[in-house]
C-alpha cells in the first residue's frame, strides 16, 4: 500500500459563500495546493519542473460534495494517484477532503498530464518524477491511455 500524501487547511473567512459553506471553488484549490506540496516534498518543486522544461497542465477536474464544511474547521485533503499512463505522462489523482471527524466532506478527481513548455507537447516525465507518482499510486490504480 502506498503511503497518501495530505495536507491540513482551515476554513478562513474568505473561504465560505453566502450560506457559511466552505465554496464550491476552494475545494478544487485546495486540491491544487495539496498536489502542489505533494510534488514540492517529493522533491519536485516548481525550480525543479522550470529546470526539466516541465509544467503540469489540467485536463478534467470533477468534485462530489458529500457534507458541509464550515468557517473556522479544519479539512485534511489527501493525494493519491489512482490512474497512471504507461509512460507517466498523463495521471489522475484522486483527493478525499476529510473534516477533523474524519467524515469525507469532498471527493476530487484531477486528470492532467505533464507538458514540455519547450515543445508545447504532453511529455513523460524524467525518471525521478515518475518514481515520486509510482511511490504514490493507490491499490487499484488503472492504466490509462492518451484520452482517459
Amino acid at each position: 500500500m502506498s503511503k497518501i500524501f495530505r495536507k491540513s487547511f482551515e476554513v478562513r473567512w474568505d473561504d465560505v459563500d453566502l450560506n457559511g459553506h466552505l465554496r464550491s471553488t476552494r475545494y478544487s484549490e485546495y486540491a491544487s495546493t495539496a498536489r502542489l506540496s505533494f510534488l514540492t516534498e517529493a522533491g519536485w518543486d516548481i525550480r525543479a519542473l522550470q529546470k526539466e522544461g516541465l509544467a503540469a497542465v489540467l485536463l478534467r477536474e470533477e468534485v462530489d460534495y458529500l457534507r458541509e464544511v464550515f468557517l473556522a474547521e479544519r479539512v485534511s485533503v489527501s493525494c493519491q494517484v489512482v490512474g497512471l499512463s504507461t509512460d507517466s505522462a498523463r495521471w489522475r489523482i484522486q483527493h478525499s477532503v476529510s473534516r477533523e471527524n474524519g467524515d469525507e466532506a469532498a471527493v476530487v478527481r484531477s486528470l492532467g498530464a505533464w507538458i514540455d513548455v519547450r515543445a508545447r507537447k504532453i511529455s513523460a516525465p524524467p525518471p525521478g518524477l515518475r518514481a515520486a507518482l509510482e511511490a504514490a499510486r493507490s491499490d487499484d490504480c488503472e492504466v490509462i491511455g492518451t484520452r482517459s
